[in-house]
C-alpha cells in the first residue's frame, strides 16, 4: 500500500477566473516566460483536453524528473499525475474559483500536491517531505500570482489549447 504526503494550499490572485485558468495551464507560457525557474518543462503534448509534459525539479538535494499527464475536469479543475519518474503515482490537483475580496474580483486558487512516500522509511521522512513540498508549493504559487498580477499574463489567441478553453 502506498503512503503519500500531502499538501494543500489557497491563494487568491487578482485576475479575472478565465485568465487565471488559462495562465495555469499553458505550459508553453510557462516554459518561455520562465515562470518557474526552479522547474523545468518539455512538453510532450498539448490539446485542449490533455496534455504530456516532462518536469524536472531538485526537492530535498535530489534531481527528480517525472512525466505528467494532464486531465482538465469538467469543472474547470486540473490534475496532472505522474505516470513515469521519480513520483510515480504522485499527483498536482488544481481547482479555481471566482472570487471578490474588498471589492476586487479575483479567483481563488487551490493547490493540492500529493506524492508517494518511499517505502520503510517513507513515515519516518513524511513531516520534512511535506515541509519541503509546502516551501516549494508556496515560492510556485507566488510565482504564478506575480506572473498574472505584475507581468500582466495575456491569455493566447486561439493558437494554444488552455483550460478555460476547455472548461
Amino acid at each position: 500500500m502506498t503512503r503519500f504526503a500531502e499538501v494543500r494550499h489557497e491563494e487568491w490572485i487578482a485576475a479575472d477566473l478565465p485568465i487565471v485558468k488559462s495562465q495555469f495551464a499553458d505550459l508553453e507560457h510557462h516554459i518561455q516566460a520562465n515562470v518557474h525557474p526552479k522547474l523545468h518543462f518539455e512538453v510532450q503534448h498539448q490539446s485542449a483536453r490533455r496534455a504530456r509534459y516532462v518536469q524536472e525539479v531538485r526537492l530535498l538535494g535530489i534531481r527528480q524528473r517525472d512525466v505528467f499527464e494532464r486531465e482538465f475536469g469538467a469543472g474547470g479543475s486540473m490534475t496532472d499525475t505522474s505516470v513515469e519518474g521519480f513520483n510515480k503515482g504522485g499527483s498536482l490537483h488544481f481547482e479555481f474559483g471566482a472570487e471578490t475580496r474588498e471589492a476586487r474580483a479575483g479567483t481563488r486558487v487551490t493547490v493540492t500536491i500529493r506524492l508517494p512516500l518511499p517505502p520503510v522509511v517513507g513515515v519516518l521522512l513524511k513531516p520534512l517531505l511535506e515541509r519541503q513540498i509546502r516551501k516549494e508549493l508556496l515560492a510556485a504559487v507566488a510565482e504564478d500570482k506575480y506572473d498574472l498580477e505584475v507581468r500582466g499574463y495575456r491569455r493566447p489567441e486561439a493558437a494554444r489549447p488552455t483550460l478555460a478553453q476547455a472548461a
